[in-house]
């Protein structure tokens, strides 16, 4: 009989440290969605971006163009509500809680430009994300 409560108690025990663990699960696979999207987005911009040059990376260009949110002037550019695929309505704003993103631009030599795209947001947690990536266009490419 007592050996019949320690094994009662021992698989209680197992199942509450189990089930104590998918919280914690759930919450890491949000954040690794999330990323993953992220992700995505930036790769897009990067190759959207990757097609211009130098001469083009203005703010009436990008505009045009549908990289960056209207009525913009200056840096850093956002691309919150761009959505980033032809299809769908995919932006940082709609995909991510409290999502934006931004583009900063910086002249180098030869005449290339350094684009660098950052996506910030707020996980599950409420605790502030961001992602960071970039390009060279023009003459280093």
């Amino acid at each position: 009989m007592i050996d019949c409560l320690i094994a009662i108690f021992i698989l209680g025990m197992g199942a509450v440290s189990y089930y104590s663990l998918l919280p914690v699960v759930k919450q890491s696979h949000m954040i690794a969605q999330q990323e993953s999207k992220v992700g995505q987005m930036c790769t897009r911009v990067v190759e959207e971006f990757s097609m211009l040059k130098s001469s083009q990376v203005t703010a009436s260009t990008l505009s045009q163009l549908n990289l960056i949110d209207p009525n913009q002037t200056n840096q850093p550019w956002t691309f919150s509500h761009i959505p980033l695929d032809d299809g769908t309505d995919y932006s940082p704003a709609k995909e991510l809680i409290n999502g934006v993103g931004t583009i900063t631009t910086s002249n180098i030599a030869n005449g290339s430009v350094l684009i660098t795209i950052t996506i910030s947001w707020n996980s599950p947690t409420g605790a502030k994300r961001s992602y960071t990536t970039g390009t060279v266009v023009g003459g280093y490419r």
